[in-house]
């Protein structure tokens, strides 16, 4: 579904707005769009009695600083707000992504941000929208494609079969393996990586089908399975997160200090899910680093820590 959304066809600021009303309409019942007339002052709608505002920006490449920092000074001369949402049909570049957290430092309101990467995915649960907003040929076009990439599943899993290859530990049992309309979303994914990869290392994208062996590879490693298509169903939630991660930081070339901060919140997130208690988590920390604290532990103790607990996680979850 992701791959029929292109932000390219949109031609114009006003097309774009358009389509971020709509979909705000689905997710804040009680969003409402600012007139025109006159000027929006950096805003082009608001939520929840005004304490939420929203800002669309369509641009044909990456957001730039300047872009969000004129924004960020019309809102601050507004009082009570409490999120400032930026939409922007592309994505941010990296010294843009680097003016957003000082500014979050010290900003008297929470700054929220709807990158090209996040739209689509809220897109992609109103299908109507694609519909209305994405033109017919493009529909053919990626029905196409996914035409060609399930002839080439079905080949690989045909060549899989011929092989019989070892079950592994992460397998589902016969009859509870992913579906038929949930393998097509996790091969897009591993095919945009590739493409994303090709693009990082300014390579045309034809070049992209190289890298397509070492993305499977490293989902199958990660989720410990002779093939993608041996997936539990219960599982595919958590994969299809970590593979639109993975893009969204491959996309936004995301800093490693952006990375740590991510990893040290999903550290907490997954202590609370699993019920630890503070004791519990500091205890597991030393075990792992010999250290008690986030804060004494280096960036590869944190990466260790986060790898190591979702791991746990992951388990808890497949023995439910």
């Amino acid at each position: 579904m992701a791959g029929r959304i292109d932000f390219r066809m949109i031609e114009t600021p006003a097309e774009f707005q358009q389509v971020c009303e709509r979909l705000l309409a689905r997710i804040f019942p009680d969003f409402h769009p600012v007139n025109q007339a006159g000027g929006d002052a950096g805003i082009d709608g608001f939520a929840t009695w005004g304490d939420q505002f929203f800002q669309f920006t369509h641009t044909r490449g990456n957001v730039p600083v300047q872009e969000v920092r004129t924004d960020l000074d019309k809102i601050r001369q507004f009082q009570g707000i409490r999120k400032w949402h930026f939409l922007c049909s592309q994505s941010l570049s990296v010294g843009t992504w680097r003016f957003i957290e000082q500014q979050r430092e010290t900003c008297p309101f929470d700054i929220v941000i709807w990158d090209g990467a996040r739209l689509k995915e809220e897109l992609c649960k109103h299908t109507d929208l694609v519909d209305e907003f994405f033109p017919e040929y493009a529909k053919k076009a990626y029905e196409g494609t996914q035409n060609i990439r399930e002839d080439i599943g079905r080949l690989r899993k045909a060549v899989a079969h011929v092989r019989k290859r070892a079950l592994k530990q992460g397998d589902a049992p016969d009859g509870s393996e992913v579906d038929e309309d949930q393998r097509p979303d996790i091969r897009d994914l591993i095919m945009q990586l590739s493409e994303e990869e090709a693009h990082r290392r300014h390579l045309p994208r034809a070049a992209s089908a190289r890298f397509i062996p070492a993305e499977w590879g490293e989902f199958n490693r990660r989720f410990q399975l002779s093939s993608y298509d041996r997936l539990p169903k219960v599982r595919f939630g958590k994969a299809a997160a970590y593979l639109r991660q993975k893009l969204f930081a491959k996309r936004n070339n995301e800093p490693r200090y952006l990375t740590v901060e991510r990893e040290r919140k999903g550290i907490h997130g997954i202590a609370r899910s699993l019920g630890w208690t503070e004791g519990q988590r500091h205890t597991f920390y030393r075990e792992l680093t010999g250290k008690d604290s986030l804060t004494e532990m280096s960036r590869q103790e944190i990466h260790k820590v986060f790898r190591e607990m979702r791991q746990i996680q992951d388990g808890d979850a497949l023995q439910r």
